[in-house]
C-alpha cells in the first residue's frame, strides 16, 4: 500500500481508492504532551505509523512552554509509540475520556 499526502493529511492508496485514516474517538488511550520537556527533536513524528504528529516551526530561543509538536487526534489511534520512543519523556499516554 502506498502512502500519499493531501493538504498535510496522511492517506493510504489502495489501487485507485484513497482511504483517509480517521480514527474518530475509539482509542483507549491518548498522548498528552509536556511542552516543557519537548525539545522538538521530531523522533515522535518520524516514528508515528499514522503520520498524525506535526513538528511546528518554533525558534530555538522560544520559551520551553512553547508547543513544538501538534498531534492530530482525528488520526491518532493511541498506539503509544510516540510516548515510548520520546527520549525526553515529553509524551505520556493517558486513558481516553471519550
Amino acid at each position: 500500500m502506498a502512502k500519499a499526502y493531501i493538504r498535510g493529511t496522511a492517506i493510504h492508496l489502495s489501487d485507485n481508492m484513497a482511504l483517509i485514516n480517521k480514527t474518530g474517538s475509539w482509542r483507549l488511550s491518548e498522548p498528552v504532551i509536556e511542552y516543557e520537556k519537548c525539545k522538538g527533536c521530531k523522533i515522535c513524528s518520524e516514528l508515528c505509523p499514522d503520520y498524525c504528529i506535526e513538528r511546528l516551526n518554533v525558534d530555538k530561543s522560544a520559551p520551553s512552554s512553547t508547543p513544538r509538536i501538534r498531534i492530530d487526534m482525528e488520526y491518532c489511534k493511541g498506539c503509544g509509540i510516540c510516548a515510548h520512543e520520546c527520549p525526553h519523556g515529553a509524551i505520556m499516554m493517558v486513558e481516553s475520556e471519550v
